[in-house]
């Protein structure tokens, strides 16, 4: 894609999952990346394996930490311009709402919601100032339709979709964009074998477990990267992906009754029943 050739970009949470393959992607179109995780051996191993065309910076980050995300904002726009900045990192910890203590809340919170609003607030200043950019959030489609077992997780994306939109809005008059990603079931380590054990699922990854009991086949972050990259380059407020993804919201929001009685199964499944 040649709209992302000699341009900047911060991508967070890029040791691993969607951001590695966002990097990876970009790096391969001919783009600048600074590629940021609090991982950093994982940031380590994404330079070892870089062959792209591009050029790869990385920077161990906590996107918790606003001091740290702001002066790594500041820090790149300084030595250039920030064309990107793709906000990336998240957690996701499964389980009823009832079962959820403080740190679970606090935790995803602070990850998905606030490091968010972070790197959004340093970038939108810069971009102001350049007059150009574009931000963009990595939601979900729990973002857009109920989550349940994962209320925490979908009350963030939910945030994060409501503070893009909103935002995009207001940004327009600056010339900067703003994107809401907002993927179905992509195949990353974000839900790991632990949270299915919490769940009383087994010892199945969440992926095998889908593909045994559901229809619904988990797409790679390659083609989830390939995905969210094709609706930066088209400026879509919301880039849903992929077919299952699209049915999904689509069902809940115009055959809710359809939507509320195929996911029934999957809840009483998922408590073990």
């Amino acid at each position: 894609m040649k709209a992302f050739n000699g341009k900047t970009a911060v991508v967070t949470g890029a040791a691993s999952g969607m951001g590695r393959a966002l990097t990876q992607k970009l790096l391969s179109f001919g783009a600048h990346v600074v590629a940021t995780d609090v991982n950093d051996d994982g940031l380590k191993a994404l330079v070892s394996g870089h062959s792209g065309n591009g050029k790869l910076t990385t920077q161990q980050l906590d996107v918790t930490n606003q001091v740290a995300f702001t002066a790594l904002i500041h820090d790149v726009a300084a030595k250039g311009s920030l064309d990107y900045l793709f906000n990336n990192a998240g957690i996701a910890i499964t389980g009823e709402l009832k079962d959820n203590v403080q740190s679970d809340w606090q935790r995803t919170i602070d990850i998905n919601q606030m490091g968010v609003l972070y790197g959004t607030l340093a970038a939108y200043e810069v971009m102001r100032a350049q007059g150009f950019g574009h931000i963009v959030n990595t939601a979900s489609i729990a973002g857009l339709m109920p989550a349940p077992m994962l209320a925490l997780y979908a009350m963030t994306k939910h945030a994060v979709v409501g503070l893009s939109l909103s935002l995009r809005e207001e940004a327009k008059v600056y010339g900067v964009r703003v994107s809401a990603v907002c993927p179905g079931i992509v195949e990353t380590n974000i839900v790991g074998v632990e949270q299915m054990q919490k769940l009383k699922l087994g010892n199945d990854s969440p992926f095998d477990f889908i593909r045994k009991r559901t229809p619904v086949r988990p797409i790679s972050p390659d083609q989830a990267a390939q995905a969210i990259l094709a609706g930066v380059v088209k400026n879509l407020p919301e880039i849903i992906f992929p077919l299952h993804g699209k049915l999904s919201v689509s069902t809940f929001h115009n055959a809710r009754r359809v939507w509320e009685l195929a996911v029934a199964p999957g809840l009483k499944i998922m408590r073990g029943k």
